[in-house]
């Protein structure tokens, strides 16, 4: 009986075989699982835009800005050739009021031409503004929006092509979130008008892909972050908390706008909504940052921690480029230094850097990368600085335009290119290349000590301890041609 048992249960113990079925069976379904989700979000951007083409509008745009979806009704930015002007504010469409607590949240069927007339609050005061209905300008919008157009799709398309390279959760989180960011900002560029503020299809179809869809791409990048490289510590001793974290941002949006609803009109409701998601977006995407941060510190593995650098990497190009080029001007000059419809193009080192990380391709030279860049950075600041010192110093003396002192700088620049050059090299490797920098030290410590010890045990064992220093082998040893009749033994 006893043997019997042990044969039944020996028979029931999974086999390697079954556990290797039941990883693909539940790779089929993760697999399953998010190309259904990525089409749902495809499908809900692809609807907004064909219901946009087929649903007039008043030439208007309202932005997806809470300042813009008040009690009182809309506030607008109209086209060159609308009757409607930039800030108005649309209180009412026909004698309806659009901030009213009841009603408003079913709108009536409109056609091309129609004509309506709308209450406006412009400058302080209230006019009727007679509005004829035009088909929507969807394929203008997107053109005035081309740069960030560009940037969602090439997003999109780089994320599509590692979920292909690299099927896994991770790069599932990496196409959720650049389907997500595609149908969102698709339906935030093409935006709704003044008329659709009254309710209907269009307005819940862009409320959702605005707030909900875009929330949802935010959480695919959340599931990234703690999966990639490796799953997260604490997500390998309790796997509910990765479901917590891809469900609760929307949750919390969706409940919001439960609670928001109560005894206030449609065009407020819809900026709590805004509000929400906002500061939902931006509690998702800070608690990313400083999670990815604490991963980095605390990898121990050298590839996980390279792929993290060249994602770091990117991004720290990306956010300088936006920074010094866009942002930094406008609230300084007015206007950025490039036009703001080229914003997309400084994310495009965040997906190379995104590529290197997940393809895992020359992820060492990094290193050498950021070593270079910054080195001469530094030479570029040292020795033009000291060029210009010495023109204008010099300038002053012998006059402006006399040759003998552009001759001097170019001269000094010359002599002192080398040697400045090995001393910030030096300087950078020690402090942001300490690998290289200690394998240098040592490598030229043995060669000093080559030059003065002749003893051969003592040198085979420096080289041993040199080559396990800096190459860090897993074993080492060395072998020595022995003399004529001698058998050889390899020291380790």
């Amino acid at each position: 009986m006893p043997g019997g048992e042990l044969r039944a249960a020996r028979t029931m113990a999974p086999t390697p075989a079954d556990q290797r079925a039941g990883s693909d069976l539940a790779s089929h379904r993760f697999r399953y699982s998010v190309g259904w989700l990525v089409a749902f979000i495809l499908a809900a951007g692809a609807a907004f835009v064909v219901l946009r083409l087929v649903t007039p509008s008043d030439g208007t745009q309202v932005p997806p800005r809470t300042w813009a979806w008040t009690g009182a009704g809309v506030l607008v930015q109209a086209q060159p050739d609308s009757t409607l002007r930039d800030r108005d504010l649309v209180t009412a469409i026909d004698g309806v009021a659009l901030g009213k607590s009841e009603g408003g949240w079913r709108a009536p069927v409109h056609r091309t031409g129609d004509r309506l007339v709308y209450q406006v609050d412009r400058a302080g005061q209230t006019r009727q503004v007679p509005v004829v209905l035009r088909r929507a300008e969807v394929a203008g919008r997107l053109l005035q929006a081309w740069g960030t157009i560009l940037f969602v799709v090439a997003l999109f398309a780089v994320v599509v092509y590692l979920y292909a390279r690299r099927p896994g959760p991770a790069t599932g989180g990496l196409l959720v979130l650049g389907s997500g960011l595609l149908s969102s900002d698709l339906a935030i560029e093409i935006g709704v008008s003044a008329v659709d503020a009254r309710g209907g299809p269009v307005l819940w179809l862009y409320v959702f892909n605005t707030q909900v869809v875009y929330l949802i791409g935010w959480t695919g990048l959340a599931a990234f972050v703690v999966l990639f490289p490796r799953p997260w510590s604490p997500l390998t001793r309790h796997r509910w908390l990765l479901w917590m974290v891809c469900a609760a941002p929307v949750a919390l949006v969706l409940a919001l706008a439960l609670v928001a609803s109560r005894g206030v009109g449609l065009t407020q409701w819809v900026g709590r909504v805004i509000a929400g998601e906002t500061f939902i977006s931006m509690a998702v995407l800070g608690t990313g940052i400083v999670v990815a941060m604490v991963r980095y510190l605390t990898a121990t593995d050298p590839i996980g921690r390279q792929q993290l650098k060249w994602l770091a990497g990117g991004a720290f190009v990306s956010g300088s480029l936006a920074l010094t080029v866009w942002f930094l001007p406008q609230l300084v000059f007015g206007e950025g230094l490039l036009p703001a419809e080229w914003l997309g193009f400084s994310g495009l080192p965040l997906l190379a850097g995104l590529t290197v990380a997940v393809l895992r391709y020359r992820l060492f030279d990094v290193d050498r990368i950021i070593s270079r860049t910054l080195a001469y950075g530094l030479l570029t600041v040292l020795l033009g600085g000291g060029y210009a010192a010495v023109v204008l110093g010099l300038g002053q003396l012998l006059g402006h335009d006399s040759s003998l002192v552009v001759a001097a700088a170019t001269l000094a620049v010359a002599a002192l290119f080398q040697p400045a050059r090995r001393r910030v090299q030096a300087l950078v490797d020690r402090r942001f290349n300490r690998r290289h920098y200690d394998t240098t030290q040592t490598v030229a410590a043995f060669s000093a000590r080559l030059r003065e010890q002749i003893e051969l045990d003592t040198l085979s064992a420096e080289l041993l301890a040199v080559a396990e220093q800096t190459m860090q082998p897993t074993q080492v040893s060395l072998w020595l041609r022995p003399p004529a009749g001698r058998p050889a033994h390899p020291i380790h």
